[in-house]
């Protein structure tokens, strides 16, 4: 088992707001790790310490081996191409279309010139997310669930090795989000990636967790699978799962 993500001891406020106390986790390689909790309690503050979006106060946060808040920017830069970030949004350019906003990233990241592995990257991530026939669509044009494959296959077609999603079927009918879910685990599997999945879709969590954790008043406080938590003694861990 290769670590691939690990916080030790993490604290985060922001002014008299402690948001993250003492966060504690190791994520393994290939492994998804779902992330539950209420609204703020620092899941998402959690992620974006984990890409260098935000830094802590104090602790220790390895990603890839690499100590994230003493890296310099160039270090950081090249660390974000391994690390795919799925924003709740998709964050999708609005004048640009699909086979636009997926050459965006390979041109200006990676600075790929070469337009037939442009091309080649493209058609490959959108058969991966089902999205091969929406390849000259405007983002507008686009349905919910579209938008979120969308935004999924922007991420994917960097390969990176870590993925973090922060909430990915938030806003979608139960179909479209058991079909996001489900595409999550595909990649999962397909390209051997790394996860952290924040949700609040207990459908999403069962389909996708290799391992649930649950954060309370800035820290985690329990770890399990699914089935485990779900029958966890702790009224506020099984209250989750009700």
């Amino acid at each position: 088992m290769e670590a691939i993500i690990e916080l030790e001891g993490i604290q985060k406020s922001f002014g008299d707001n402690t948001v993250l106390k003492d966060v504690n986790l190791t994520v393994n390689k290939g492994e998804n790790v779902v992330v539950l909790g209420k609204s703020g309690q620092g899941k998402s503050v959690t992620i974006k310490c984990i890409v260098g979006l935000l830094t802590q106060d104090a602790g220790s946060l390895k990603v890839l081996g690499e100590e994230v808040k003493d890296l310099g920017e160039d270090e950081l830069k090249e660390l974000r191409t391994k690390v795919g970030f799925l924003f709740q949004s998709g964050a999708l350019y609005d004048s640009m279309t699909v086979k636009e906003n997926l050459a965006f990233p390979l041109q200006r990241v990676l600075k790929i010139r070469d337009e037939s592995e442009i091309s080649s990257r493209t058609m490959e991530v959108l058969e991966a997310v089902g999205l091969q026939d929406a390849i000259d669509k405007m983002p507008s044009d686009l349905s919910g669930g579209m938008r979120k494959r969308m935004g999924l296959a922007r991420t994917l077609i960097v390969r990176p090795e870590i993925i973090l999603y922060d909430e990915p079927t938030t806003g979608l009918d139960s179909i479209t989000s058991r079909e996001i879910s489900q595409l999550i685990l595909d990649i999962q599997k397909k390209y051997n990636t790394t996860s952290i999945i924040i949700t609040h879709d207990m459908s999403c969590a069962r389909i996708t967790a290799n391992r649930i954790v649950i954060m309370n008043e800035g820290k985690f406080i329990a770890e399990g699978s699914y089935e485990e938590l779900e029958k966890s003694d702790d009224e506020f861990i099984r209250s989750f799962f009700n």
